[in-house]
């Protein structure tokens, strides 16, 4: 099995990248999430993989994450979910969205994922519960609301204005509103989101 690959990004394509590892070039397949987080042609990049092997088809499966990589793998464990389904809910919602959703059992939010409808979403929640820390999940979640819903969702739109993707935007924003307290304001939270950026550059 391929654990990971490290090396320079040659390709990027949608829902593909081919990274040359001394000479050799590895096509792996990605999410969205992972598209709009990818350096430019000619950087180097490291992926964590998940090597899918079937009679007919060996492919892998990339992400900047371990918490990816690991959701991805918890995901193929859920019986009538494959890769695609798999990439395609790691498209549309981050790790720790997903994980919301099915702590909350928001059957509507992983409806938004293509190719998932009501049965596949109840199955979902049904299956993953045993698969994640629910209990830690929930009190990120009720740490990073003390600043208020739309004060959120301005920080984010700000953040989307400075050339940050949505993801980015709202993993920031998530992440600073757990080191504030309820009376900060719009401007608070983007400045400790970018501070935030700047550690991860």
């Amino acid at each position: 099995m391929i654990a990971h690959l490290t090396g320079e990004l040659v390709l990027k394509e949608e829902a593909r990248i081919v990274i040359d590892v001394q000479g050799v070039g590895y096509e792996v397949m990605i999410p969205t999430s992972v598209q709009n987080r990818l350096p430019n042609i000619g950087e180097d990049i490291k992926v964590y993989t998940h090597t899918y092997v079937r009679e007919d088809r060996f492919v892998l499966y990339g992400f900047l994450q371990l918490s990816e990589l690991e959701l991805f793998g918890k995901l193929l464990k859920v019986s009538k979910v494959g890769p695609k389904v798999a990439v395609s809910i790691l498209s549309t919602l981050n790790a720790r969205e997903f994980k919301l959703a099915v702590a909350k059992e928001d059957i509507e939010v992983l409806k938004e994922v293509k190719g998932i409808g009501k049965k596949t979403a109840q199955r979902l929640i049904l299956e993953m519960k045993g698969k994640i820390d629910l209990d830690r999940i929930m009190e990120e979640e009720e740490s990073s609301q003390s600043v208020d819903g739309i004060e959120r969702e301005e920080a984010v739109e700000g953040l989307m204005n400075l050339g940050y993707n949505i993801q980015e935007a709202r993993e920031a924003v998530t992440e600073a509103c757990k080191g504030v307290d309820e009376a900060a304001g719009v401007e608070e939270v983007i400045k400790l989101a970018l501070q935030k950026f700047g550690q991860n550059d």
